[in-house]
């Protein structure tokens, strides 16, 4: 008996090394893959474009370049990836960027492993996000501090920018990393193939005309417009007469948010209130944030028509959205919290904005938008006027943490030297921005 039992837990444990050993073999197995690039449904057939492939974990990134189809092959584990693509071209005098992205491949043992990226085309927009500052940075001994907020617009093109109908509001849920039901049980965002996405808290508008001159900013305080680093010296000084402030009106009365009198009362932003709170609900940690173009009347409009709201997450006034319209959107910035990058979702649908910036919290970090390198070089008027080796990002090569500019340009230093700067615009939040150490403004 003990021998036929011997013998039968021999069979066992070899029938289970193979099944082992196979499994193993099918996960070390590189396997043909093949990315087609694709815009409006049909094969973008345009050789050399490179395509980058990066692994779940974020451990492995690859890069093959199209042939003449549009079509990449790369040889890959078996395992999940996401697939993502920037091209730049000129048409009839436009500066046009296709962007796209697929998180969804998986590949698999033996299967067909072909997958598509579908690009959007995006033309070059004057006015942009060129920083975002929300997260807060250290208080002088303990603690914290996040009213110094602020949002820098800036006009990215030669030809003064008319910022009078720019409106400023951001995309729900507050937090990446919040739970989020506009995903389904298969990880479809819901309105990603929609004509609208849900816009939430308020959506801000200026009250006086506003231009832009060329390659020129304006800073928006969002919470108190004073000077902070009276108290706090890591924080920033918001109190400069050309700056601007949202905060203020018949519903967001937070005695805590102030204006300098420093601040004209035609530099105040407005608001129509979609939520309940005494104060705007950006988040300090991982919002959402969007410009677009709409006439205050029609803001208005938008925001009153109940009846036209989204009720996905729910209908108190609180969770209905108003639908902001994706014509009407002219730029966004998707900041996850470097915290809880597993845990975050992408907000934008992929037609306006791909992929993420991560940020570190609370330390006096802000998300800043890169570079174009290539266009900012051939501008004949920056010669002899930009600064190199950049060092303002957060990446440390040690620990693998943080984003820089890839650039290598020092923007705000070539700004002061009298350079005139053009950013990066392919509407990817992730290739557009990075991760920056002392906010630009900081003196």
């Amino acid at each position: 008996m003990k021998k036929y039992l011997f013998l039968a837990i021999a069979g066992l444990l070899s029938f289970t090394a193979c099944d082992f050993i196979e499994d193993i073999f099918n996960k070390v197995v590189p396997q043909e893959v093949t990315i087609q690039l694709k815009s409006n449904g049909e094969a973008f057939e345009v050789a050399g474009i490179a395509i980058d492939i990066v692994d779940a974990a974020g451990t492995a990134s690859f890069q093959e370049v199209t042939d003449e189809k549009g079509v990449a092959v790369f040889i890959l584990p078996v395992g999940n990836y996401t697939a993502s693509v920037t091209y730049k071209t000129s048409e009839d005098g436009l500066r046009l960027v296709y962007n796209g992205s697929n998180s969804a491949i998986s590949v698999a043992m033996d299967a067909e492993n072909a997958f598509d990226i579908n690009l959007q085309k995006v033309e070059s927009q004057q006015l942009i996000i060129k920083e975002v500052y929300t997260t807060g940075c250290p208080k002088n001994e303990t603690g914290t501090y996040s009213n110094d907020a602020y949002i820098v617009l800036y006009n990215n093109s030669d030809i003064e920018a008319d910022a009078s109908n720019l409106v400023i509001s951001l995309v729900y849920p507050a937090n990446a990393h919040a739970t989020n039901k506009y995903y389904d049980a298969a990880g479809k965002l819901l309105y990603g193939e929609a004509d609208w996405i849900p816009s939430y808290s308020a959506i801000w508008t200026f009250d006086s005309p506003v231009t832009i001159p060329a390659y020129s900013q304006i800073v928006i305080a969002c919470f108190g417009a004073i000077d902070h680093t009276e108290t706090v010296t890591a924080s920033v000084n918001l109190s400069k007469a050309e700056y601007y402030w949202m905060q203020k009106n018949d519903q967001f009365t937070n005695a805590k948010y102030v204006a300098s009198d420093n601040i004209p009362a035609t530099h105040y932003l407005s608001c129509t209130p979609q939520n309940s709170g005494n104060s705007w609900v950006v988040s300090n940690s991982a919002p959402a944030v969007f410009i677009g173009k709409m006439a205050k009347a029609e803001v208005a409009a938008l925001v009153a028509n109940k009846d036209g709201y989204d009720t996905t997450c729910g209908t108190t006034a609180a969770l209905a959205m108003v639908k902001f319209p994706n014509a009407n959107v002219v730029d966004g910035v998707d900041i996850w919290s470097a915290a809880n990058i597993e845990k975050s979702h992408v907000r934008f649908p992929a037609s306006l904005n791909t992929g993420y910036v991560a940020i570190t919290n609370n330390q006096g970090h802000s998300i800043y938008r890169n570079v174009d390198k290539e266009a900012t070089e051939a501008l004949p008027e920056n010669e002899g006027k930009l600064v190199y080796d950049y060092a303002g990002g957060t990446l440390d090569a040690a620990a693998a943490t943080g984003s820089t500019d890839p650039s290598g340009i020092d923007a705000e230093a070539s700004i002061k030297a009298g350079a005139h700067i053009i950013y990066s615009e392919t509407n990817d939040s992730g290739k557009d921005f990075h991760e920056r150490k002392v906010q630009s403004i900081k003196e």
